[in-house]
């Protein structure tokens, strides 16, 4: 059996800022990510699964990579090791699989809704970005996104909202960093959502 590699070995990730503009209508999404950390070497590799990569950069210029499908990687050319900002654009389908980005169907006086949820534990977050998708490269995470959003739709992700203003005017919901952590614990839902609260015997509100 042949081993694993692991990619953290070539990569540290510190930081994650990522944008997805994602299409409940096509079924599609569009991303950028801009990842800080060590590159151990001159060549690094990331996770990513049926995603299209258009563009790998460093520093304002392109890198040479190339996608290897087979291992769910992409490999990544750099001019040297050391501290690095890679700057990758990227696209990828939404698909029923219940895996990555999917969407899920509910009727509400007749009418047929839809939510896109995420579902990154345990290997998953690889097919919604590029990322060292190991449990053991934790890193910091500022997402925002945007979707085909209706009137009264909303997002939330594992952090609170941050930007509101912004947001009415662009249609971009953006999330304050989140603590170090692994790349599925990432998540995020977008759709007609209603939440429900409650107060625990203590008072504490919950929800």
């Amino acid at each position: 059996m042949q081993a694993v590699e692991h990619f953290i070995k070539q990569f540290v990730p510190e930081h994650y800022d990522l944008f997805l503009d994602l299409s409940r209508e096509t079924k599609t999404f569009s991303g950028k990510v801009t990842i800080t950390g060590q590159a151990q070497s001159d060549r690094i590799s990331l996770h990513q699964k049926d995603l299209e990569i258009t563009s790998v950069e460093v520093a304002g210029q392109a890198r040479p990579f190339t996608v290897d499908h087979d291992n769910e990687a992409l490999h990544i050319e750099l001019a040297e090791a050391g501290q690095v900002e890679l700057v990758l654009a990227f696209s990828g389908k939404i698909t029923d699989n219940m895996t990555g980005i999917y969407p899920s169907y509910y009727t509400v006086d007749g009418v047929k809704k839809e939510v896109l949820s995420t579902q990154f534990e345990s290997h998953f977050a690889r097919e919604a970005f590029p990322c060292v998708d190991e449990p053991e490269a934790k890193a910091t995470f500022d997402l925002s996104l945007r979707f085909d959003q209706a009137e009264g739709e909303l997002a939330l992700s594992n952090m609170p909202e941050i930007d509101v203003e912004n947001r009415k005017e662009t249609g971009i919901w953006k999330f304050e960093t989140t603590p170090r952590m692994s790349s599925y614990l990432l998540a995020f839902v977008a759709g007609d959502l209603q939440g429900v609260t409650a107060k625990t015997k203590n008072g504490t509100l919950v929800g």
